[in-house]
């Protein structure tokens, strides 16, 4: 298992031949740590990102042709801003696993399918204790290619959370597919936004976006509470069910929301 741990500005990481790295710290002229991952074979990678500061990152990943890579990253941070570029080459298939538990986030993701049948699955999961703002666009730059993106919020204390999620699909690209689906859970009274768009000029295109905002619904509160189980704990259950994710420290995950909600 690929490894690298984030505290600010150090890096530590256990790698192995399947994956190129190169680390350019930050300057007095280039004030953001640059993290360069070229992935050679399939392989799987988990970041752990731990800092009560702020960091700032730019990261770029390129998965060969023929790869299957799975990026893990747990994010534990008060601040973070991070830039994410993912270069996906012809038939290479990446899975995005994240959990953030972080109170500021500035993020911007760019995907670029630029192979013929690349894919690319992302989960996104935060819980959000102030602004976050998570800016996503994917381009599809060949045929066959799939995107299917998924990015979910549980809003706390003074949480707020903002996605803007693009697909692109240019004119002659065909045979694609496209799925947005974003959902913020509003435990608070701040206010949210989703903008799901969808910028296609090709008619041969499967695309399809939802978007959702508000509390667990009463039902499903009610169903746990009358068998026995507390409002709390019930909330607990809800909430461990929306952020389930396979992140490679599922009891990290769990300790994480019984912090806040026991």
């Amino acid at each position: 298992m690929n490894k690298l741990i984030v505290n600010g500005d150090e890096i530590t990481s256990d790698i192995n031949k399947t994956i190129n790295v190169n680390i350019k710290e930050k300057t007095d002229i280039y004030d953001v740590t640059k993290i360069e991952i070229e992935v050679l074979k399939n392989t799987e990678l988990v970041i752990e990102y731990i800092n009560t500061g702020i960091t700032k990152l730019d990261i770029n990943i390129k998965v060969l042709k023929n790869v299957e890579f799975k990026l893990y990253e747990l994010k534990e941070e008060n601040e973070i801003k991070v830039q994410y570029k993912y270069y996906l080459e012809e038939f290479s298939n990446m899975l995005v696993n994240k959990f953030y538990d972080c109170n500021k986030i500035k993020e911007l993701v760019l995907i670029y399918l630029n192979g013929i049948n690349s894919e690319i699955n992302y989960n996104f999961n935060t819980i959000s204790k102030d602004k976050q703002k998570i800016d996503l666009m994917v381009y599809h730059n060949n045929k066959n290619t799939i995107s299917n993106i998924t990015n979910k919020a549980v809003n706390m204390l003074n949480g707020s959370t903002t996605f803007n999620i693009t697909g692109l699909v240019y004119n002659k690209i065909n045979d694609c597919i496209i799925n947005q689906n974003n959902r913020i859970i509003n435990l608070n009274d701040k206010k949210c936004t989703i903008n799901p768009i969808l910028l296609i000029d090709e008619n041969d295109v499967e695309a399809n976006h939802s978007a959702i905002i508000g509390k667990f619904s009463d039902k499903e509160l009610f169903y746990l509470m009358s068998r026995g189980i507390n409002k709390e704990k019930a909330l607990n259950l809800l909430i461990k069910g929306f952020l389930a994710i396979d992140i490679k420290s599922k009891n990290k995950i769990k300790k994480i929301i019984d912090k806040y909600w026991r």
